[in-house]
């Protein structure tokens, strides 16, 4: 009897699928999330060897993820040869695993002195999913960070200076439209999707960005990501998170989820954002999956949880998604909600 190979089972499990992903729920571990084990190199400039990246796929495996997120502040996968491309792939297929993603760092496209580096690096992260066997690119269209904070002052203004969607015109829409639509035709050859991530300071901020954005663009390899922590942890008063997951259900090809509490205080004007569980935060991760079901979606819940020990919290929280996707789906299957 031939031995199975976990990873050929989930790479197979990806194949041939309609835009809201596979056939199955599979559990994918963001590697955003161990960046911090670089220290101290900064972020986006370091290849954590073989070895170095063996436990973390390793436990991976072992607390039930299908696959990992990558994140180029993890791996700097721009600064790899393909046979080093090559060589991560088969270890992490080794580990029994498979990269679902690529997740390249606040990507803007338009309207920033960044945005043709970017574009760039785009085009060169579709060639790396076709090296890597990877079926997802993700598009977060914000404004870069610095690698390194000079204080925590300045971080901490930063975050009062967010870009929004209606800093972006028309004409800027047009223009990554144009962009994503190139993108996305270099994409399609090799069966890769772009998904498009709420993300604050940027221009798809919104739902109603995102759906402006996907219309322009009319590739049907181009879906979105409702990352609605995203959304919801900005200072200022924003989209309604529920509104926006029921907006961008029918578009969802993949899903980044985490969570967060928040309270306002009355006088600043403003709210204060704190990472929580997925079971803990103020997102309802129970509803937003029975709404994502509805729409037919069935592919990669990518566990972006942090804070702390953050590869703890996302095992935790990835046995919580498996949980209500084995044993709370199936009593609400066919069930018609008020905004069904």
């Amino acid at each position: 009897m031939p031995v199975p190979n976990p990873a050929a089972q989930a790479q197979a499990r990806t194949e041939n699928t309609s835009l809201r992903g596979g056939t199955d729920v599979l559990y994918s571990f963001a590697t955003t999330i161990i960046s911090g084990w670089n220290y101290p190199k900064p972020i986006f400039s370091y290849v954590p060897t073989a070895e170095q990246r063996q436990p973390f796929l390793t436990w991976a495996k072992a607390n039930g993820f299908d696959g990992i997120d990558l994140a180029d502040t993890w791996i700097n996968w721009f600064a790899m040869s393909d046979a080093d491309l090559r060589e991560f792939r088969d270890q992490v297929q080794a580990a029994g695993l498979v990269v679902s993603g690529l997740n390249p760092y606040r990507s803007i496209i338009v309207k920033h002195e960044s945005a043709a580096r970017n574009e760039e690096k785009l085009e060169q992260s579709i060639a790396a999913c076709r090296i890597l066997g990877c079926r997802f690119l993700g598009l977060p269209l914000s404004v870069p960070f610095p690698a390194v904070w000079k204080s925590e002052r300045e971080r901490a203004e930063r975050q009062l200076k967010l870009a929004r969607d209606r800093d972006y015109s028309d004409e800027d829409f047009a223009e990554a439209a144009r962009k994503i639509a190139r993108l996305a035709d270099i994409a399609a050859k090799d069966d890769i999707q772009l998904t498009i991530e709420l993300h604050d300071d940027g221009m798809t901020d919104t739902s109603a960005s995102i759906l402006k954005l996907l219309s322009l663009i009319d590739r049907k390899n181009v879906g979105a990501n409702p990352d609605l922590q995203n959304l919801y942890r900005v200072p200022y008063a924003t989209e309604d998170w529920k509104h926006a997951l029921v907006a961008l259900a029918p578009v969802t090809n993949y899903w980044h989820v985490k969570s967060n509490s928040k309270v306002f205080i009355l006088s600043e004007d403003r709210s204060y954002s704190l990472r929580a569980s997925m079971r803990d935060g103020d997102i309802d991760h129970r509803w937003a999956l029975t709404v994502l079901s509805t729409h037919g979606f069935d592919g990669w819940l990518v566990i972006e949880s942090g804070g702390g020990d953050g590869m703890y919290t996302a095992a935790a929280d990835r046995a919580y998604m498996a949980d209500l996707v084995d044993n709370w789906l199936p009593l609400v299957k066919g069930t018609r909600w008020p905004v069904s």
